[in-house]
């Protein structure tokens, strides 16, 4: 039986190529494990909004890995183990539906267990750490969760984050495991990422009375069904406050 079906984007094909080879040598190999390429080399045909809501209807696989093309297995960690975390973590709390390898915790901050350009300091608390957003860079979803992406959405930022308010919404929790590995990439924010952001927007304001939000690259977002708390959640002087204070990300739900 296999147990997880690897999925990725990617634009780069040798990229790739390297990714999955260090995923089949870390025990990822073809009878434990289904690899779905997605390939945007020419063009940008697909994307993870889209991918997701086919994933989600055509995987039988316990787990859903979708990750980007920039990663190498290679810090010792390998399947048996990220096959142990996940049983554990069925045992902790069995309403898990997303974990990857950073995130922000409501009340300590980015929680993170990765290797990157950025040097992102790992985390030294406990693990697994429940967070309300991901990273994007490696997520694994529990199929039988039926967690789904919104719809309407498009684009390739914030999927991860609106995987974890789908998730949220629907009484699931989400976390950061002990799964170590190599990002290539550091990520970046440009023009795209704001014109998602302000769909994003849309999708998520009529969800909650309050929620307040802070992604793994440091942006806040407040979502409000009320006009008025929005506008006051979105000062940048309310957001500075929130995101330094001892309570952040502050997130208050419905």
């Amino acid at each position: 039986m296999k147990i997880f079906h690897i999925c990725t984007i990617s634009n780069n094909l040798q990229q790739y190529e390297e990714m999955k080879t260090s995923f089949i040598a870390a025990g990822f190999d073809l009878e434990k494990c289904r690899y779905s390429l997605f390939d945007n080399s020419e063009k940008n045909q697909f994307d993870p909004y889209q991918i997701f809501k086919v994933l989600k209807s055509t995987t039988i696989e316990p787990y859903i890995i979708l990750c980007h093309q920039d990663l190498l297995i290679d810090k010792g960690d390998d399947f048996d183990r990220l096959f142990k975390l996940l049983t554990e973590l069925d045992e902790l709390d069995p309403r898990w539906a997303i974990v990857g390898n950073a995130g922000i915790s409501s009340s300590h901050g980015m929680v993170a267990k990765i290797t990157d350009p950025n040097g992102t300091p790992k985390w030294q608390g406990a693990l697994p750490q429940q967070v309300h957003s991901l990273d994007e860079n490696f997520l694994v979803v529990k199929t039988s969760a039926n967690i789904a992406s919104s719809e309407n959405l498009r684009g390739f930022h914030l999927y991860a984050t609106d995987l974890c308010l789908n998730a949220l919404l629907n009484k699931q929790t989400c976390y950061v495991i002990d799964f170590h590995l190599t990002h290539l990439s550091g990520g970046k924010i440009g023009t795209e990422f704001w014109e998602v952001q302000s769909i994003f927007y849309q999708r998520w304001y009529p969800e909650f009375n309050f929620c307040y939000v802070q992604t793994i690259t440091g942006v806040n977002m407040c979502f409000s069904k009320y006009k008025l708390l929005r506008a006051i959640g979105s000062q940048q002087r309310v957001k500075s406050w929130l995101s330094q204070s001892p309570l952040r990300p502050l997130v208050f739900l419905d």
